[in-house]
């Protein structure tokens, strides 16, 4: 699979995207910086997480489809997964990131995108006991959460305003 950039005549204030040649996936960029959205994680997740039991997921094994019922969130131990939403790749996600944290915060919502193994991971689920003993031990992890949606959110927004 070969990525390529989109024409750069794109009309001031469309944000640019790459074209999947071979699938007409389009990844979404920050407009500051023409790299994927995000491909890191915070590492120290990984460490308050390391005894916790592991869920393993093969290369191309989906996670959760978009509107599925969400029952917890995902810390990534090992590996790389992709969150995509229709046509549009929106993150790659790598160890210490973190998965499906709307589906804790809002339990009552379905999942917002689909979520795809990119190679063979390691995963620890998150159910809400979980989150609130992680937020007790660790008090920044809540913080590093709400700044990973904030941020998820505000790329996915632009990406929503694209004429």
């Amino acid at each position: 699979m070969q990525l390529t950039l989109a024409p750069s005549g794109q009309r001031q204030g469309t944000p640019p995207f790459m074209v999947d040649s071979e699938h007409s996936m389009r990844r979404a960029v920050d407009r500051r910086d023409p790299k994927p959205i995000h491909r890191s994680g915070h590492p120290e997740f990984v460490e308050l997480v390391a005894e916790d039991p592991l869920l393993f997921l093969e290369r191309g094994a989906q996670l959760f489809a978009e509107g599925d019922v969400p029952t917890c969130m995902y810390i990534v131990k090992t590996g790389q997964l992709q969150i995509r939403s229709g046509g549009v790749i929106y993150e790659d996600v790598g160890p210490g990131g973190i998965i499906g944290e709307m589906g804790v915060i809002e339990t009552q919502e379905l999942r917002s995108a689909t979520v795809y193994a990119l190679t063979d991971s390691e995963l620890v689920e998150i159910n809400d006991a979980r989150f609130a003993q992680l937020i007790a031990q660790a008090p920044s992890f809540a913080i590093a959460v709400m700044r990973t949606l904030s941020r998820r959110l505000r790329a996915m927004d632009r990406w929503d305003r694209t004429p």
